[in-house]
């Protein structure tokens, strides 16, 4: 591109003169100007410089190839480009020096012998940037008749389109695979060579801080994803990142067209919040905001306790608006556009019911309401994908009838006539049917009806005019505008209250307003995240204010259509979507897999450790990375060791203990008062594996009740052992009440009551329980001893939680499996352990620390009994066998695994990829027993019906025969 070249050169004029400029003059004293040494030193400065910066342009640096000769002969090394500029440069400091009074031929020599220098070090890379400058100069040719204006929106487009094509390129030469301009298939930009590049290393431990500080943000928003990425890039020692988010995934609102069109995954267009936040070593809340308190600085949120902030930002984007006549628009076919995450879930139902009406060879008709951006692109890429779809079954595409309703006389109204007139022609070439000038004011039974009486007839509506705001920030106390959006300074701080920041759709800069676009959230992360650490540190916050206008590339639902808009520019091509393609892929993969790998600098293993020998130094190398919850248990093995010696040397004789250490149940049961009533014991202690307080309390209750529930037992009364990690009161105060508050919440609806405890400082957050219950003994307890032949095996939850949080640990999870698994987790045994014994429930236990087999082995060696357990039958947990297939772990897993000595054909289970789920340790896990086979089927309905919705039959029981506790695993 010819202009290019002209800046290009133009750049290096200015600088080579500049430079030339501070060179000594005839007649000035040495002390006046540069020495020879001098000269050299800025010839290689500035030579250096013009060659990083031409290198830089297209992002090859890291391909150097042979330069010059040095004085020997011998050709310099890439790692030698430095030295061998100033090696050459040292050549022509005489030449330069006789042209010290002579500026400009000075710099023309600088620039000759820069550009010189720079294509000796880097001849391939030249090649490749004139071809590509060659294959853009023609875009730039048909614009050299437009007004200025275009042509500089052109100039500033190509020079993106060229990064991006000097990238694929070096991507295709790293694969070996040949790339070119309009590759069918479109290249990924996340590769490993970005992830080494990515790589960062942190020095020294880093030991618990005593948290100082509460940043809070509310809502998953682009605008938080940066401020999270920046906060685990940099944290800031005593400050507590929370995020508050009702999903945990957030979309990208740049990809969700192509979303529907059917160019991406979901995956692929939503941010991971969870992980991102491990990431940021942030506190993750699953949950929705209703409420602010600004006087108290509280948050409240929906069935849990207020969460207090020192900081706090808002970014929760936009509400669904839908009209001065909302009320009359109640149709359940109708779906808003914002927010966003709603759409995409009904997007799926939308295109599972167009398959099926395409099946049937009928049609679908579609109407999309709002004229602008957004419901222009929507309507294309949904008649695009729909098409496609009814292709593929064999049925007419035209039967998709799209129709787009705007109140506007045109669509686009707010970008330029050249883009209206663009897509004025498109929806009329793809027979989109418009209803322009006609505003929708009412909807019902599937028909929009227009202020002049016009109606439009539906299967689905998507709504997407102007959104509005969400009702509760009406009590917050904050300002607002008269659309309801929050008004903040330039500070992006709320114009009326301290402390409070907020960015993206839901606010409105009162000096600067702006369109509700993504972009200005995205570009407001980073001014976000500098204040919010300025008002930590107490320092002055800074300004920003917003673009007023910005690049829009525009999809069609077709890769070989696309438009670009800026101001009065209006451009389209094939090459704008692979540009808009890698922008939006380039964004993502800088919040999922190009995310820097934080890594730490571990001292070297102590002498100590060394002379201990491979188990020391094996047991070191894994201390780091052991799992909380129940896979923080001592292995079976060493736990039976231990015992059998307690039980050898501390025999405790006591006629009234019915069920102790010499049986394996859940529960220690003492005997029986007047009413035929036994006193049951039981106690659970683990450390922390999540940073949310509350949902932690809520586990560890759970998981300790879990054994009086498994033995039909009522809990009546707990003791609880808190451990809180160090700092300022107020803050310990807050971590154990949020704990507490989420324990009680659960030991209340079991009717058990906390009746005392004990705490203590600690290096994590940990909690236990000790359960004291009653049973009616013998005949109203389950225990493992009870298995009768023909029984079958019934397991009420999925299993996986100990390899998937193992993997969280390591950021290789995805935050719908951890979401799963924490919901799993949260539900409570004691309706699945009343539905069991009401359909003939011999034995019972819960699943826990030794997983689903060593569990069961208990089972079958106190009922000297042998089963089969079907491994295909096994609820398990989402991600858990992709993180076994991963090789993923939990550290509880290398002990569990010695009980595979029980199973009779092990080579056969190998096969099978959930063979390694069964010795997974579990924390809150589901109840495995035996029932009656005829009454199987029923009890599974309870169980499903009762919100176990994975419960299933596993297994059965087999006769003893000549040796018990032996099982045998069906592939």
């Amino acid at each position: 591109m010819l202009n290019t070249s002209i800046a290009k050169v133009l750049l290096l004029l200015a600088w080579t003169t500049c430079l030339t400029l501070a060179l000594p003059r005839p007649g000035r004293g040495a002390d006046d100007g540069l020495d020879k040494a001098g000269i050299v030193h800025k010839v290689t400065e500035v030579s250096t410089w013009i060659s990083n910066q031409i290198s830089g342009s297209f992002a090859v640096l890291n391909d150097f190839f042979h330069c010059t000769q040095s004085s020997d002969g011998r050709a310099c090394s890439q790692k030698d480009s430095e030295r061998c500029l100033a090696h050459t440069a040292s050549k022509c400091t005489s030449l330069l020096g006789k042209l010290r009074g002579f500026p400009l031929g000075a710099a023309a020599m600088l620039v000759l012998f820069s550009l010189f220098v720079w294509l000796l070090i880097h001849p391939i890379q030249v090649m490749e940037w004139f071809w590509i400058q060659s294959q853009l100069f023609s875009i730039q040719l048909k614009y050299i008749g437009a007004p200025l204006s275009v042509q500089y929106q052109v100039f500033l487009l190509l020079w993106l389109e060229k990064s991006r094509r000097l990238e694929m390129l070096q991507i295709s030469k790293a694969n070996g695979t040949i790339w070119s301009p309009r590759s069918e298939k479109l290249p990924h930009v996340d590769n490993l060579a970005a992830k080494k590049k990515n790589k960062k290393s942190m020095k020294g431990k880093m030991g618990p801080e005593p948290i100082m500080k509460d940043v809070v943000l509310i809502g998953g928003g682009h605008a938080h994803a940066y401020v999270l990425k920046s906060f685990g890039m940099d944290p800031m020692p005593g400050v507590q990142v929370t995020l508050i988010t009702r999903d945990v995934e957030t979309p990208y609102s740049g990809m969700i067209p192509g979303h529907v069109a059917g160019f991406y995954t979901k995956e692929e267009c939503h941010i991971d919040l969870i992980k991102l936040g491990n990431f940021a070593k942030a506190r993750i809340i699953h949950g929705e905001a209703y409420g602010i308190d600004p006087e108290k600085k509280i948050i409240r949120i929906k069935g849990r306790p207020d969460i207090p902030y020192d900081v706090l930002s808002i970014n929760i984007g936009s509400a669904p608006k839908l009209g001065d006549s909302a009320n009359q628009i109640q149709d359940s076919h109708v779906t808003p556009v914002k927010p966003i995450d709603g759409f995409s879930a009904r997007w799926d139902y939308i295109v599972s019911r167009a398959k099926a009406l395409g099946d049937a060879k009928e049609g679908i008709r579609l109407a999309v309401v709002g004229g602008g951006a957004g419901g222009v692109e929507l309507a294309l890429s949904m008649q695009s994908r729909l098409r496609r779809e009814f292709s593929k079954l064999g049925a007419d595409p035209n039967l998709v009838d799209v129709t787009l309703v705007s109140r506007n006389d045109v669509v686009m109204p707010s970008h330029s006539k050249m883009v209206q007139n663009i897509f004025m022609k498109l929806m009329k070439e793809r027979s989109i049917n418009l209803v322009l000038g006609k505003e929708a004011v009412e909807v019902k039974n599937k028909t929009i009806i227009c202020n002049d009486g016009t109606q439009v007839v539906f299967d689905e509506c998507v709504w997407c005019t102007q959104a509005g705001a969400q009702s509760w920030l009406k009590e917050t106390g904050l300002k607002l505008d008269k659309d309801g959006f929050i008004e903040i300074q330039e500070t992006l701080e709320s114009v009326n209250t301290k402390d409070v920041f907020s960015v993206g759709d839901i606010s409105t800069m009162v000096n600067h307003p702006r369109p509700k676009a993504g972009v200005f959230a995205v570009r407001g992360g980073p001014p976000l995240t500098r204040n919010i650490r300025n008002r930590i540190l107490g320092k002055p916050l800074e300004k920003w204010i917003p673009q007023k206008d910005f690049l829009g590339i525009i999809g069609t639902g077709e890769p070989s259509q696309c438009v670009a808009s800026r101001g009065t520019l209006g451009i389209e091509g094939a090459w704008l979507w692979e540009l808009k393609d890698w922008i939006d892929r380039t964004w993502m993969t800088g919040y999922s897999s190009r995310l820097p790998l934080m890594e730490m600098e571990e001292d070297p293993p102590s002498q100590v450790a060394v002379a201990a020998g491979p188990e020391a130094l094996a047991a070191l190398a894994h201390a780091s990375m052991r799992c909380g919850g129940c896979g923080a248990k001592v292995g079976a093995t060493v736990l039976s060791k231990v015992m059998n010696r307690i039980r050898k040397e501390f025999p405790f004789p006591n006629n009234d203990v019915v069920v102790g250490l010499d049986a394996p149940d859940d529960c220690a049961i003492v005997k029986q008062d007047p009413q035929g009533r036994a006193q049951v014991h039981t106690v659970d202690f683990f450390r922390s594996f999540i940073k949310d307080p509350f949902l932690f309390g809520k586990i560890a209750a759970n998981h300790a009740l879990s054994d009086c529930h498994a033995m039909c037992a009522e809990p009546r009364t707990a003791l609880a052992i808190a451990v809180v990690p160090f700092g300022i009161e107020a803050k310990v105060e807050e971590t154990l009440y949020q704990m507490m508050a989420g324990a009680c919440t659960v030991l209340a609806e079991s009717n058990c009551v906390l009746v005392g405890g004990h705490t203590c400082e600690g290096s994590e957050l940990a909690l236990g329980f000790s359960i004291n219950g009653l049973v009616q003994w013998p005949n109203g307890a389950l225990t493992k001893n009870g298995m009768k032949d023909g029984d079958v095996l019934v397991l009420t939850k999925p299993i996986g939680t100990g390899t998937l949080f193992a993997a969280d640990m390591r950021s290789r999870s995805k935050g719908v499996w951890i979401a799963e698994a924490l919901k799993s987790m949260c539900l409570s045994n004691k309706a699945g352990a009343d539905i069991l014994k009401a359909h003939g429930a011999t034995s019972c236990t819960d699943v826990t620390g030794f997983g689903l087999l060593g569990h069961l082995w208990e089972m079958t060696k106190a009922s000297s009994s042998n089963v089969e357990l079907d491994l295909s039958s096994i609820p398990l947990l989402p991600g858990a066998i992709d993180c076994v297939k991963n090789g993923i772990f939990s550290s509880l897993q290398p002990a569990n695994v010695r009980l595979k000595r029980s199973i009779e054909n092990e080579a056969e289970a190998l096969k099978h990829e959930a063979y390694p789920l069964i010795f997974d340790p579990q924390t809150s896990g589901g109840l495995l027993a035996t029932v009656p086979a005829a009454k199987a089927e029923r009890c599974i309905q309870a169980l499903r019906g009762s919100g176990y919705a994975s419960s299933a039959v596993i297994g059965r029981v087999l006769s003893a025969g000549t040796s018990a506790g032996s099982i045998r695993c069906v592939p």
